[in-house]
């Protein structure tokens, strides 16, 4: 396997192919590694180093990407909380999250939900989808 660095920092430019190379092709457990690795080798986060070096839509893009790969449960129960949060709901979001997520990992979000938050989905729903949201939930959301 080639080993492909994106130890690109404080030189002139930003190797953008490097990082849509590593972030697209790599596994959300070898991202999740790399990240880890880079700390190890650089002593900064592989966070900042997108902070520092991108910018705009590409570095959502990428910190969406790496907030992901570390813990999933943890970037959906925060998404949805944005989503529930203040006045009026970001249905989109929402519904995306749930049905997207429903039969891959939908437990761990709302377990995390949970812990994170300390209430329910089932409390942060309302409207009239919210029976069809609470039967993709499941019990015990």
């Amino acid at each position: 396997m080639r080993r492909t660095s994106i130890k690109q920092e404080r030189r002139w430019g930003t190797d953008e192919k490097t990082f849509i190379r590593i972030f697209s092709e790599r596994s959300r457990a070898q991202l999740a590694a790399s990240s880890a690795s880079y700390r190890d080798m650089y002593g900064s986060s592989l966070k900042k180093a997108v902070k520092r070096e991108t910018s705009g839509k590409f570095e959502d893009g990428l910190l969406t990407i790496l907030r992901c790969s570390d813990n999933p449960a943890k970037y959906f129960a925060k998404v949805l909380r944005k989503a529930m949060k203040g006045l009026g709901t970001d249905d989109t979001t929402l519904i995306r999250i749930i049905v997207t997520r429903t039969e891959i990992d939908m437990q761990y979000i709302k377990a995390e939900y949970l812990r994170k938050y300390k209430t329910t989905l089932n409390e942060e729903t309302s409207g009239r989808y919210r029976t069809f949201l609470l039967a993709l939930l499941g019990p015990n959301c």
